[in-house]
C-alpha cells in the first residue's frame, strides 16, 4: 500500500502522517424522533427527557463511546442510553433517519438529509470534536511521482469539505 486516507487519530507512530484538515461533526435526529421525544436544548435535557442515541462501534462487541460534547478541558462524553448499536456508517445514518435515536456524524455525510428536512440538527453549541483527516505513508523517502500526484489530487478533492484548523 502506497498511502492511505485516515479519519481520526493516528495510532501507529511508525507511519508518516500529513494532516489535511478536519471534518465538522453535527448532532442530528429525525423530525419523527423529535416529535416523540422533544428537541433537546441542553445536555441535561438529554438525560431528563429520556433521549437515546444510536451507538456506533467500529467493531461489534467494542464499547460505544457515548455522546461527545465540548467541555471545560476539551471534549467529554455523556453516558447516554442507546436505542441500538451498529458498526456500519450506512446503518448508523439509516437508524437516525428512521427515528430510532440521536446521531453524531460528519456534516458532509448528512448535508443532503439536513437540506431535505429528513434530519434536523440539534444542540449546535454542543457539537462533537471535528474529525481529523490525514494522509499516511510508510515513509517519506522515495515516494513515487504517481503517489505524490495522487496525494495532491486527493487534497484538492477533499479541500471543500475540510476545515483547516485541526484540533490537537
Amino acid at each position: 500500500m502506497d498511502c492511505a486516507l485516515r479519519l481520526g487519530g493516528i495510532v501507529d507512530d511508525t507511519l508518516v502522517a500529513r494532516r489535511l484538515g478536519a471534518l465538522r461533526m453535527v448532532n442530528a435526529a429525525s423530525p419523527a424522533y423529535l416529535a416523540m421525544h422533544g428537541v433537546p436544548r441542553t445536555l441535561d435535557d438529554l438525560l431528563a427527557h429520556g433521549h437515546r442515541m444510536i451507538h456506533y462501534a467500529p467493531t461489534l462487541g467494542s464499547r460505544p463511546l457515548g455522546w461527545e460534547y465540548p467541555g471545560a478541558d476539551g471534549y467529554a462524553t455523556l453516558a447516554l442510553p442507546g436505542a441500538l448499536s451498529v458498526n456500519s456508517v450506512q446503518t448508523y445514518h439509516a437508524a437516525g433517519l428512521a427515528g430510532i435515536g440521536l446521531i453524531q456524524a460528519r456534516l458532509s455525510s448528512l448535508t443532503a438529509y439536513l437540506d431535505r428536512g429528513e434530519l434536523v440538527e440539534v444542540l449546535p453549541d454542543w457539537r462533537p470534536a471535528p474529525l481529523s483527516v490525514s494522509i499516511v505513508v510508510a515513509h517519506r523517502q522515495n515516494l513515487s511521482r504517481r503517489v505524490r500526484v495522487f496525494i495532491e489530487w486527493l487534497e484538492g478533492v477533499l479541500a471543500p469539505y475540510l476545515e483547516r484548523e485541526v484540533p490537537g
